[in-house]
Order: structure tokens, then sequence, then C-alpha cells
């Protein structure tokens, strides 16, 4: 049974509110991998196949087409947990049960039709990621894209109902958008309300720019 530190007592604290489901996924999260019970958390994110395609995205490393060699990575690097899209999980999961936790991607985009204002389609429902024995949702919102308003209400509904269903919500929050440059997009000010908005829409932990 995995002890519970000091540092990630505090952090459940955070989030007294929430169901016992939601603490006890949380709580895996951070008991894994090498930084278990330190409260930090290195996820391994691989969605790149479905953003910007197979090749660009795996032709360097052949091996990367086969999606458990994903699952291999996560487990030998020590990570908490390994995100991606459903499509990415579904055929390798039932090999690795209880070996890591996962964070089923629900929405994702591709860059076969460039936008300026970029957005994203739901691809996996909370249903199926909690079908899979999943910790988590992951979903990715653009502040600063004319899109992200439906994206915020999309994401309040999502994070709602896997809450409701003891999963935690992981929100990638990347300000992009035609009305904002390079520079605007990195800039701590932008970072730390594209956080602030993501923490308002409900996430427990936030990937940022």
């Amino acid at each position: 049974m995995a002890q519970v530190t000091q540092r990630v007592r505090e952090i459940l604290s955070w989030y007294r509110y929430e169901n016992t489901g939601v603490l006890t996924n949380l709580f895996r999260i951070m008991n894994t991998g090498t930084l278990a019970g330190t409260g930090k958390f290195v996820i391994l994110p691989v969605d790149q196949g479905f953003e910007h395609g197979p090749g660009r995205s795996f032709a360097a490393n052949p091996a990367a087409y086969d999606a458990s060699y994903f699952f291999e990575l996560a487990l030998e690097s020590g990570c908490n947990a390994y995100a991606a899209p459903y499509g990415q999980l579904i055929t390798t999961y039932p090999d690795y049960v209880g070996q890591i936790p996962l964070i089923v991607k629900v929405n994702n985009s591709d860059t076969l039709y460039p936008d300026k204002n970029p957005e994203q389609a739901i691809t996996c429902s909370v249903k199926e990621a909690l079908r899979m024995g999943a910790a988590g949702i992951g979903y990715t919102i653009y502040p600063g894209s004319s899109h992200r308003k439906d994206a915020y209400e999309e994401i309040r509904e999502m994070a709602e109902e896997a809450r409701s269903y003891g999963l935690a919500v992981v929100v990638w929050s990347y300000a992009r958008g035609e009305a904002m440059n390079k520079d605007a997009e990195t800039a701590v000010d932008t970072i730390s309300y594209a956080a602030h908005i993501a923490a308002q829409l409900g996430a427990h932990i936030i990937k940022v720019k």
C-alpha cells in the first residue's frame, strides 16, 4: 500500500470538495513512477500522430508506429501517467492493465486543414474512458481562438461528467489564435491567464505552453 507523503496529502487537500473516486485517481497518478510521493508530475502525452500525422511524428523512429512502444516508454521512464487518444490506447491497454494510470485524450485535431483559429473535435466519450479504466480525461482548449467559448462550454460539461464518475480532469491550455502573435502565446501573463481559465473550468492538472 502506497504511503501518503505530506506533499501528496497537501495537494489532495486542495480538492477536498471532490468525491472519493477523483481523489483516489489523483492519488494514483501522484504515487506512480519515479516522482511518486513528491507531488510533481511527468505525464507522457502521445497525440502527435493525430495532431501532426504519423509520418512526421514517427518516421524518424519506426518503432513508434507500434502503439505498445509508448506504454513501454512511459513505464521505463518512470512517468506518473500516459496520455493518448482513444485509438492509441484501445489496441494495447489490455496488455498493461494496472501498470500505469491512463489519461484518455477526448478531443483532438489535425493539420490537414490549416486554421488560424484552432479548435478540436470530440473523439472519445467520458464513458468510454471510464470503461478503459482510465484515471482521467484530457482535453485541449485554445484561449485566444475565436472558437474558445464553444470549447469552454464543452469541457465544462465533460469535466462535470468525468468528475461524477470519479475521473480526474487534465486540461491542455494553449493560448493561440489569429489575433495573437507567437511572442504573445508564450508571454508569462498569457500563460498564467490560460492556466487560470483551465482551473476555472474544472481542471485538476493543467498543461501550458
